[in-house]
């Protein structure tokens, strides 16, 4: 029987990583090897963790999520351990300076150590092909492709948008500066020319309340803040209901290192309406409208034409629906346990 330990700063709840780790748990149990997962704090799961003082390191095989400067990292580094580098990327500072500069260190810690971890890995991982290039530029020598495992819930219904002037515009995911919710702000007050009756929810929670304010007063400059609704956190079935009620899913984020509702729109027949930066156009291809200019008046036009045409917004269901099982928790799951393969050694 081999030993993993999954390693990761925490087990956060409604988290990519923290469920992409617990799916990687139970994969690597299935197959017969005993894993254990270490945090440095307690976790709001109910979950059996190990916390970071009490790890002993003796692991067959360390895995590492690697998505900001972390403890866990560094203790993988001054240990020497070789070790799987799960990367999921590092948001660059710029995104961060103006509105959350308690991040940044943290930030500049975890590009330092992708570095350092570069020569103790046995393997990276990237969720994308975008993730393994930095991996690459980081002096990683063996780097393999995994998206991010992700157990798709059931298919929501989704119809043909309403007639009219209505329509509901969604995004999925923190309120941050990188992911440009103010870029959909903007559209929206072009789109209420078109659709007096549209609205925009942005659902997650709010990175910083400085930049939440900053939205709050520009929807509120542009004339629009009736029609902007943010939801914060919400629960597993709230989120569907939100993908159920939507007409389009629109991602105007400048850095993502993989973007899981982007899948999940797909998944439940949402037309994706994206910008075509970092690793969204591999997670879209051609299953989405894809935009090399993000200014309010493109993306209100490629969304009003979407609303506009039921026959357009069914090829896009069924071209996404097609592309979101890409990501199959099968077909991922058979990736990652190829690329953990072998994974045991020194560096």
């Amino acid at each position: 029987m081999r030993t993993v330990d999954i390693v990761l700063p925490e087990l956060g709840l409604h988290d990519a990583t923290a469920n992409h780790s617990l799916l990687m748990r139970d994969l690597l149990e299935a197959d017969g090897d005993r894993v254990r997962i270490v945090v440095e704090r307690p976790t709001p799961r109910d979950e059996p963790v190990v916390l970071l003082d009490d790890w002993e390191a003796d692991a067959d095989v360390t895995v590492l999520q690697h998505a900001i400067g972390s403890e866990a990292a560094n203790t993988v580094v001054k240990r020497r351990l070789p070790v799987v580098v799960n990367y999921h990327n590092v948001t660059p500072l710029e995104f961060v300076e103006a509105w959350e500069p308690q991040l940044i260190a943290g930030l500049r810690w975890g590009r330092s150590q992708l570095h350092q971890l570069a020569p103790l890995a046995v393997r990276g991982v990237a969720d994308s092909q975008y993730n393994a290039a930095e991996m690459r530029e980081a002096r990683f020598r063996d780097v393999t492709v995994v998206p991010v495992l992700w157990q798709l819930p059931e298919q929501a219904a989704v119809t043909s948008s309403p007639a009219g002037d209505a329509g509901t515009v969604l995004f999925v995911g923190r309120v941050a500066p990188n992911k440009c919710p103010h870029d959909l702000i903007a559209a929206l007050a072009m789109l209420v020319e078109r659709r007096p009756a549209a609205r925009l929810v942005l659902v997650g929670s709010v990175a910083s309340d400085r930049y939440h304010r900053s939205l709050q007063a520009l929807a509120d400059r542009l004339g629009v803040a009736d029609r902007v609704t943010f939801t914060g956190p919400v629960s597993e079935r709230d989120l569907i209901e939100h993908y159920t009620s939507a007409d389009v899913f629109c991602c105007a984020s400048e850095h993502e290192g993989f973007c899981v509702p982007i899948v999940e729109a797909m998944h439940h027949g949402v037309p994706v309406v994206a910008f075509a930066a970092a690793a969204v156009p591999e997670t879209v291809r051609e299953a989405g409208v894809l935009l090399a200019d993000k200014s309010p008046s493109t993306f209100a036009a490629a969304i009003d034409t979407v609303m506009s045409n039921p026959r357009t917004a069914e090829v896009m269901r069924t071209a996404g629906r097609a592309r979101a099982e890409d990501f199959h928790l099968e077909r991922t799951t058979s990736l990652m346990r190829h690329a953990l393969h072998g994974a045991e050694g020194s560096s």
